[in-house]
This record gives C-alpha cells, sequence and structure tokens, in this order.
C-alpha cells in the first residue's frame, strides 16, 4: 500500500498485545516500544515475530543484544512507566474502535473487513476515500 500510494498513505502501528493469549505479549509490546527509542522498533518488531512462540524475557533480551541495543537503557525503558502507558493507550484506543484480535486495519477510520483484507481491497478502499478528498 505504502508502494502504491507514497502520498496519500500513512501506515500506523499500534500495539494491541493479546495478554488473554499471549502471557508475555505485554513484554513483547514494550520491548518494541524500547527498541524504538533507540531507533530500532521495526527490527525489533520483525525479530519477536520470529520467536512468536516463545517471548520469554530471557529470548526478548537475546533479541535485543543482536540488534545491539544499548542494554542498560533497553532495560530501563522496558521498566519505564512511560512504556506501558504507550502500550495501555494504544489498548485502549483499540479497545474503543472494538479490535478484537490482530492483526486490525483501518483505512481513514473504517475497520477493513472480509475481501477487503486483499491488497486489490484496500486500494479499493483508498481510491474511494481519495475521490472524496478535496482537489488542490
Amino acid at each position: 500500500m505504502l508502494a502504491a500510494y507514497p502520498k496519500d498513505v500513512r501506515f500506523v502501528y499500534k500495539q494491541f498485545p493479546l495478554e488473554q493469549i499471549h502471557a508475555n505479549a505485554m513484554n513483547a509490546a514494550k520491548a518494541s516500544i524500547a527498541a524504538g527509542d533507540q531507533g530500532k522498533f521495526w527490527e525489533m518488531h520483525d525479530e519477536l515475530f520470529k520467536i512468536s512462540k516463545n517471548l520469554e524475557m530471557e529470548e526478548i533480551r537475546k533479541k535485543a543484544e543482536l540488534l545491539g541495543l544499548d542494554m542498560k537503557k533497553f532495560d530501563v525503558d522496558m521498566a519505564s512507566p512511560q512504556t506501558e502507558k504507550i502500550v495501555r493507550d494504544d489498548l485502549e484506543l483499540g479497545r474503543t474502535v472494538d479490535v478484537q484480535g490482530t492483526p486490525t486495519f483501518f483505512i481513514n477510520g473504517k475497520r477493513v473487513l472480509g475481501t477487503n483484507r486483499s491488497l486489490e481491497g484496500m486500494k479499493t478502499m483508498v481510491d474511494e476515500v481519495l475521490k472524496q478528498q478535496p482537489k488542490g
């Protein structure tokens, strides 16, 4: 989508750790934010998905080390109330818009459902939004 609409689409990622299903989901969410504080959000995100079946803190820390993060800063940021607040705020926003699972996509505030979840379906949704935008 970003390649197809480089000037019209912005991707916003929100945390929605499913703690009731994944015991370590909160730590994984906080780890990606803590890594983001060192400019490595997406790298950590990708590494955590590789180990999604084993998100024990020891494994998360191994990934942080692999990425070359400053581990003292990482540990401080993981324990920071601000980091947890970011995740909790994202969770609350998700609940407000009735997110119940991941991934959930929205285009211009409208949930992407069913057949629209394909690339072509999402492009159709974006095209409809763009048609409604004022020209100029």
